[in-house]
């Protein structure tokens, strides 16, 4: 899966591959590349009345956030525009010797520019903070998300070069769940590769209290290719588990749609001793259809487990996302 790093530009060690998704077509350039005479008519209706359902739909959450966020103001205070926006997830996870499953997530990302400065809502089917902490989770989620409907309020400062995030969560069970995560990140520049060292603190009912860190390198090598080097570890109290991944991730521009990305990935942990306990083999194809609309990631992917005598079993993600 992707990474769902708040600022669009720490996403670009995590998973390098999206270095090259954000030159992207607008809705109008991809109905230019409708070819088929016969069907343009046709296609071109479709399409059109598509974008025009999404941008109807989207400006109904832009109208409805702004009219809350004036509401509890008073007054406008801000210019800027409202970048409140809302993904649907569709999802399906195969494997060999499983039967495959599907999942649909929603995020919902209202933005009040004049009542906040440095912090956002979102709401979730699911706990974004603990699926950004780990290559298994953003490079190749293979099981759908557990879900755990919530709110989280998310409070960011930047201190010089150093971005911070303290996000609390609300977990919308029986009895209410609250959850921490306490996160510090920055990008340093090298002229001829990047460094993204991060180190997050969390708290939840599940692992108890934690710390992810991680270092990742990033090396554009050339127009087309870049490389990834990952080294990242997990440690959860309630469990005495410490969790590490390492490896790497070559992402290759195939054109402003459509790109690749292969990686490599070895994970280990310490119960009950420290071993390896599985390396991954994944090929991943990312297709724009829309910008900032529609698009289609697929994952095939070779698992050897450490409990299977580190046999290969194939498998296979799907995701499919539709943004507004």
């Amino acid at each position: 899966m992707l990474p769902c790093i708040q600022s669009k530009s720490f996403k670009i060690l995590v998973c390098p591959f999206l270095i090259f998704f954000s030159v992207q077509l607008s809705a109008d350039e991809a109905q230019e590349q409708i070819t088929n005479p016969k069907n343009q008519q046709k296609n071109e209706s479709f399409e059109q009345k598509f974008i025009q359902s999404n941008k109807a739909i989207s400006n109904w959450f832009y109208s409805l956030a702004e009219g809350i966020d004036l509401f509890l103001v008073g007054k406008q205070l801000q210019s800027e525009r409202n970048q409140t926006n809302v993904k649907i997830e569709y999802s399906t996870y195969s494997g060999e010797g499983k039967e495959a499953s599907n999942q649909t997530v929603l995020v919902i990302n209202p933005r009040f520019p004049n009542l906040e400065k440095y912090w956002n809502l979102k709401f979730t089917t699911y706990d974004e903070q603990e699926d950004e902490r780990g290559a298994e989770n953003n490079l190749l989620r293979q099981t759908p998300h557990e879900t755990n409907y919530g709110a989280t309020i998310g409070l960011f400062r930047r201190f010089g070069g150093i971005r911070t995030a303290f996000q609390p969560r609300i977990e919308l069970q029986n009895p209410l769940k609250v959850s921490h995560s306490l996160s510090f990140e920055t990008i340093a520049d090298f002229q001829t590769f990047k460094v993204n060292p991060k180190l997050n603190f969390f708290a939840n009912a599940t692992s108890g209290t934690g710390v992810f860190q991680s270092i990742n390198f990033n090396f554009n090598l050339t127009n087309i290719f870049s490389l990834t080097l990952i080294n990242e570890g997990t440690y959860e109290e309630k469990l005495h588990k410490y969790s590490v991944t390492n490896g790497f991730s070559i992402g290759q521009f195939i054109s402003n749609t459509n790109a690749m990305a292969y990686s490599l990935l070895f994970f280990s942990h310490n119960r009950d001793n420290y071993h390896l306990d599985a390396y991954t083999l994944t090929a991943t194809w990312y297709h724009l259809f829309y910008k900032r609309i529609l698009d289609i990631q697929l994952t095939p992917h070779l698992n050897y487990l450490h409990s299977n005598n580190f046999k290969g079993q194939a498998g296979l993600t799907v995701q499919l996302t539709l943004s507004f």
